[in-house]
Parts: C-alpha cells; structure tokens; sequence
C-alpha cells in the first residue's frame, strides 16, 4: 500500500448469499456478538434467515444481511486504510450508501443498521417477484440507449457502466419491452421489487417519516450520492435524511459517479461488500489497481 489516492466502493442488493459472515464469526467472537446484537435489533435471527432461501432475497432482510457483512469488513479496515492513504473518496451502490456513510462515522453500527432496517421495511411494501421485476441490460458494442425507450411501467434504474444499464417495472409490460426492444443481453436480477424509480415514491416517503429524528453526525470525507452526485461533506447533516430519501426512487448514476471520483485522480479502487460486482464497472482504460475486500484472505493479501 502507497499513500496515494484511494476511492473505496461498496456493494449493494443483489449480492447475498448464505454463508456470508461464517468465515469472520469463526475467527472473531466480536463478530458472533455482532449478530446476536442485529438478530436483537432486527427481531429474527439473522443468520437462520441468510440460510432461508424464501427469505434470503426478500427486501426487509437482504438489505440488513449485507449491511452487517460490510459492516464486519469495514471495521477490521478502516483504521488501516485511513493511516495508509492520504485521500479517501467513498461510494456506495444504492444500499451501499449506507455502508459509506458508516465508514464515514455519520451513525454508528447500532444506529446505521436501524436505519437500515427502516429502509429495507418501507422498500419492502413494494416488494412482490410475481409483480415487478429488474433486468440489468449488456448493450450491444457502440449501441446508445434513448431514454424515451422508458416510462409507462418501465423504469431506468440504474446506469452502472457505458455498457450496463438497469431497469425495473411491472413484470408483465418489462415482458413485453424486452421482445420489442433488442438492446443487449437481459440478465434477470435476484430482488424483488422495482428499486430506484417512481414506483418507489410512496416507500421514500415512509421511510422519510421513519428517519426523522436520527440525527446523523456531519462527515469530513468526500462521499458521493448516487443521486445527482451529491458530496456528503459539502451538504449540512439535517440533509443526510432527505438525501437518502430522495436516493430511493431515483436512478443510480454509477458511471457518472466513477467518472468523478477518477477526476480526483484516484490511483486505487477497493470493493467492500459480499461479493466483487462494482469492480467490473470500472472504465476499461482504467490504469490503477483495484482488490475486492470479501473475505478474510482478500483483506489480509492488502494489509501485508
């Protein structure tokens, strides 16, 4: 590790399986509390419910399992990449926003995982497989996506590369969009409701309400939203709570927000969260060094 620029990019939904966390509750007994402390604050054990598969993809619990995964990640780190890089820039994908913002210190654990939870609950009042569904589209080479393609049931969600897009909407009209338009590849996503569009405006709202009162502390680090590329640091803490609100039923401007955080001349890109996805977003002329951090190993292989 070199003092250089760092930018550290954390995962969000989609990204869950069973055995996560397993590795690091056999290695630390901190981390068998961490889950007996969230199992309290959630009300359901959560490692029973990371081996569900009726449950494992579900909203209100897919969202609070990766927070607490990250969560492990980010505290056996943290102290070591801040003393090792003079900058940090922060990112997080959708519920990897909250991840940042904890990395950050604007909540701690206990506080931020209940959040969380608010978020997961007020998103899973939409949450329905049998009714919504969300593609992540592989664009033909060079083909260039018309955002008039999109609305009357279906969505542009996320734009995570100059070659994958998202998009969400009613089961039944997305159907009938993927025969009529031949963008690219569909690759079915593992959530079930349609996150990050208008559909999404009635659990924004709740989850608004829910919040209310969470006082979050302000951030001395560049964090950029994936709405608008909002800087945490450059916003008051009382917009914490409407920023993240706002970020529910808006699209995710991943590209975008790579692009301006390699603008801050980052040298080098880590991933936190269950599984390496972000990485793979990155632009191809990207001249850095990148590592995911997933794993004891993954971490390990760095601090050496």
């Amino acid at each position: 590790m070199s003092n250089k620029n760092l930018s550290i990019l954390f995962t969000g939904q989609g990204s869950q399986f069973p055995e996560m966390g397993t590795d690091f509750i056999k290695k630390y007994d901190w981390v068998k509390e961490r889950y007996l402390q969230s199992s309290k604050i959630l009300g359901y054990d959560l490692l029973k419910a990371q081996n569900d598969t009726n449950l494992i993809n579900l909203t209100q619990f897919s969202q609070p399992m990766i927070f607490v995964f990250s969560s492990i990640i980010i505290d056996l780190c943290r102290d070591f990449l801040n003393k090792s890089y003079s900058k940090i820039t922060l990112a997080g994908h959708s519920l990897g926003e909250y991840c940042a913002l904890y990395f950050a210190g604007s909540l701690n654990f206990e506080e931020m995982l209940k959040v969380v939870k608010c978020r997961a609950d007020s998103m899973s009042i939409v949450s329905d497989p049998k009714k919504y569904s969300m593609y992540a589209i592989l664009k033909k080479e060079d083909f260039k996506i018309d955002e008039t393609l999109f609305g009357d049931g279906v969505y542009l969600a996320n734009l995570n590369s100059d070659r994958q897009v998202v998009i969400c909407g009613y089961k039944d009209i997305i159907d009938k969009f993927k025969e009529h338009n031949k963008l690219g590849k569909y690759i079915p996503l593992n959530v079930s409701a349609p996150f990050h569009s208008d559909l999404m405006r009635e659990s924004a709202k709740i989850f608004s309400e829910k919040i209310e009162s969470n006082l979050f502390k302000k951030i001395n680090v560049d964090l950029i939203s994936n709405h608008n590329l909002i800087n945490y640091k450059n916003i008051s803490e009382n917009d914490y709570g409407k920023q993240l609100s706002l970020q529910i039923h808006s699209p995710v401007m991943w590209s975008e927000t790579i692009k301006t955080i390699i603008e801050k001349k980052i040298d080098t890109f880590i991933e936190i969260g269950p599984k390496k996805t972000l990485l793979n977003f990155l632009p191809r002329d990207f001249e850095g060094k990148s590592y995911s951090f997933c794993s004891i190993e993954d971490i390990n292989n760095v601090q050496k």
